[in-house]
C-alpha cells in the first residue's frame, strides 16, 4: 500500500488504465482487500485480481486474498508466461534489489498489448522492507522502458499533494520528503498536525509582501514516480 501521493497519482493516470474483463495482479499488496482492488470492485464488481509478495513479514493481510500468491524467489515468479494484462506495484520497486531484473520478469508475465504499472517513492525517507535501496525519477523509468522494449504511455514524477491540499507550488511553500499525510515514520499523526499548522501559517504569511519571502515555512510533501509501460503486440507470423 503507498501513501497519499502515491493513491493520488493512481487515480489521475492509472485507474482508467483498467478494465472489467481483465486479469490483474498487483505484487506487493498489503490488507485484504488492498485499496486498489477496493476501488476496482466498487467500479466494476467482480475481477480476476490476483496478488502476490516475496516474504512473510511484510504481508500484512493480504494472504486472506483466495488468489494471494507468495513467490520463494524475488526475481522469478510462479506463473507461465504471458498471463496478465495488468501487472501492478505500488511502493516495491524501492525495495527490489535487481530492480532492472525484476522489470524484465514483469515484462515476462505481462501479455502481448498489456501493461506494466509501477508506482514508487523519489522523495520519500528510508523505510526499509526489508531494503530500501532506489529512488527513480520519469527518465530513469523511460530509459528502463527503452532497455526491455516496452512502450512508454506515461511517465510522470510529481507531488500531487499540493494540488490536492492547496499548496502553492512555489519555492519556498514545500520541501520534498515524506508524505503530507504520512500513514508510515515513527508518528504518522504528529506530520499532518504539523504540515496542517504549517499550512495555516503560510495562508496567513502570504497575505503580507513583506513577511512571505522570510517567514514562510514550507510543508512536507512527497514526489512519486507513477510509470505505465506498455508490452508491444507480438509479430503475427503469415
Amino acid at each position: 500500500m503507498g501513501h497519499l501521493n502515491s493513491r493520488l497519482c493512481w487515480h489521475k493516470y492509472a485507474e482508467d488504465h483498467f478494465r472489467r474483463e481483465d486479469a490483474i495482479l498487483e505484487i506487493g499488496p498489503q490488507g485484504y482487500p488492498t485499496y486498489y482492488e477496493s476501488r476496482l470492485r466498487e467500479k466494476f464488481g467482480d475481477l480476476n485480481y490476483s496478488v502476490l509478495d516475496i516474504g512473510k513479514d511484510f504481508i500484512s493481510g493480504a494472504e486472506k486474498n483466495p488468489r494471494f500468491i507468495l513467490s520463494e524467489d524475488s526475481l522469478h515468479y510462479p506463473f507461465d508466461d504471458a498471463q496478465f494484462d495488468v501487472v501492478f506495484s505500488d511502493q516495491v520497486l524501492a525495495h527490489v534489489e535487481y530492480f532492472w531484473q525484476w522489470y524484465g520478469e514483469l515484462k515476462r508475465i505481462t501479455k502481448p498489448g498489456g501493461l506494466i504499472i509501477t508506482i514508487n517513492s523519489y522523495s520519500y525517507p528510508s523505510c526499509p522492507s526489508p531494503i530500501d535501496a532506489w529512488r527513480v525519477h520519469s527518465d530513469g523509468m523511460k530509459a528502463l522502458n527503452r532497455y526491455h522494449g516496452l512502450i512508454t504511455l506515461t511517465s510522470e514524477t510529481r507531488s500531487l499533494e499540493m494540488e490536492h491540499f492547496g499548496i502553492p507550488q512555489k519555492p519556498g511553500s514545500y520541501f520534498a520528503g515524506a508524505s503530507f499525510q504520512d500513514p508510515y515514520g515513527n508518528d504518522g499523526n504528529k506530520n499532518r498536525r504539523i504540515n496542517s499548522a504549517k499550512r495555516r501559517w503560510n495562508k496567513w504569511v502570504s497575505r503580507i509582501p513583506r513577511l512571505r519571502s522570510f517567514l514562510m515555512n514550507p510543508v512536507q510533501v512527497a514526489f512519486d514516480t507513477i510509470t505505465i509501460a506498455q508490452k508491444p503486440q507480438e509479430a503475427i507470423s503469415v
